[in-house]
């Protein structure tokens, strides 16, 4: 979770304040917020070298930023959607893939 927040922090931040502020608390949902993009991300990289392949999504993310802003956008109003509809709390007890 600590390299999703290292490359991707700004972004998602940026993303919150931007499009989000008045659905999201970032001062006490950042951490939810990143856990569940981290969750998304991870499932997209497979199971079979699984580190590697999410390195290397953060990285192709990163280095397109216009393309990870969208991406990113989507993965928070998915999680605020989630959130509101209760899906999240009964999610809790899933694994963790940070």
């Amino acid at each position: 979770m600590d390299m999703t927040d290292e490359l991707l922090g700004d972004m998602i931040e940026e993303i919150i304040e931007e499009y989000y502020e008045d659905k999201v608390d970032i001062e006490s949902e950042y951490e939810d917020i990143l856990n569940f993009i981290v969750k998304r991300l991870a499932r997209k990289a497979g199971k079979k070298n699984r580190t590697e392949k999410y390195l290397k999504i953060l990285e192709k993310l990163r280095k397109r930023s216009s393309v990870a802003k969208l991406i990113l956008s989507y993965l928070i109003s998915e999680y605020i959607e989630e959130r509101d509809s209760g899906a999240l709390e009964s999610r809790s007890s899933s694994r963790e893939y940070s």
